[in-house]
């Protein structure tokens, strides 16, 4: 089962644009989403092929629809990294295999001449192997099938498929559309926390739900712990915290980086007297902006390397705070 929404809220331009395209039979064989992660762009996929769904076979489109978010339309692929049961983890890339496997898929002819399309969510996550399989899918492309990337990084997508797509930018919705987005999730935040998730996720629906949650409350409320400490406790506080956020899965440690960093940037601007939105921050930190310029440097000179070599959660924590310790020595 895909857990998209069926309603796309913003990015309507773009939406008007590939369905343009489409109809006038200029639409690209390969196109790559980017923009930050979590603000619409696989929801917007799904909803885009949707459309074409309905143009192209109006009468089946019901039934197209449920075997679409089902995951089961023998016109579409979805791949994404997968599951691996016996270690109990989602692969760290999207392989070669997964990748190969699409051969046969694309050969065949297309079912009640709908279009195939095959959505990689996300590109980012291809390795060397597999994105040296797909340039080679690129290069030949099949007549009446697309291929649409989801790109949180544009960088980290090589530059030889990035020149044979059709690239898309997506921005960060609008307070108020982040708004519509949240309510129309269902999720049960009041309207000052959703103020204060825009600007922790920058905008972002799908990062604000994810720390929505009670475990990155807790996580969030942690950190904030950190920075207020006293010489007796502080290497017990980040004992506990590096402990707490080694179980974390890739995903969610990018959550728990990404909340130290709003944090610290914060903290940073109320050191320099740079008035800030963001005003729930205790005065009370001890974090200067020498530290908090150093941890913040740890974490972009090293993060890269914590995933790809998928290096000790635990471990990259306790080093992450360094500097912070070093200063109450």
């Amino acid at each position: 089962m895909i857990n998209f929404s069926k309603n796309i809220i913003g990015h309507q331009n773009i939406i008007d644009k590939l369905l343009h395209k489409f109809q006038n039979n200029t639409l690209h064989n390969s196109l790559i989403f980017f923009g930050q992660n979590g603000i619409g762009k696989t929801t917007l996929a799904f909803n885009f092929i949707s459309k074409i769904l309905k143009i192209i076979d109006n009468n089946n489109y019901n039934n197209h629809i449920s075997l679409l978010y089902k995951n089961s339309h023998p016109n579409i692929r979805y791949i994404t990294r997968s599951y691996d049961e016996a270690k109990d983890k989602t692969s760290e890339y999207i392989s070669i295999d997964q990748i190969r496997g699409l051969n046969n898929f694309i050969s065949q002819s297309s079912f009640n001449n709908v279009p195939k399309f095959i959505i990689f969510d996300s590109a980012d996550n291809f390795n060397k192997n597999s994105s040296n399989s797909l340039l080679k899918i690129l290069e030949e492309p099949s007549n009446n099938t697309y291929f649409i990337l989801i790109s949180h990084q544009l960088s980290n997508i090589l530059p030889t498929i990035r020149s044979r797509c059709i690239k898309f930018y997506f921005n960060k919705p609008s307070k108020d559309i982040f708004y519509d987005i949240i309510k129309n999730q269902n999720v049960d935040i009041n309207n000052a926390n959703i103020d204060f998730l825009y600007l922790l996720s920058n905008g972002s629906p799908g990062t604000a739900i994810k720390i929505s949650t009670d475990k990155m409350n807790d996580l969030y409320n942690s950190i904030i712990d950190i920075t207020i400490p006293n010489k007796n406790d502080l290497s017990k506080k980040i004992f506990d915290l590096s402990e707490y956020v080694s179980h974390f899965s890739n995903d969610e440690y990018k959550v728990f980086l990404m909340l130290l960093r709003f944090i610290l940037i914060n903290i940073i601007k109320n050191n320099l007297g740079i008035l800030s939105e963001f005003t729930t921050l205790n005065n009370e930190s001890t974090i200067t902006k020498l530290i908090s310029f150093e941890i913040l440097e740890f974490i972009d000179n090293n993060e890269k390397d914590l995933f790809i070599y998928n290096l000790d959660k635990k471990i990259f924590c306790l080093n992450i705070f360094i500097p912070l310790k070093k200063s109450y020595e």
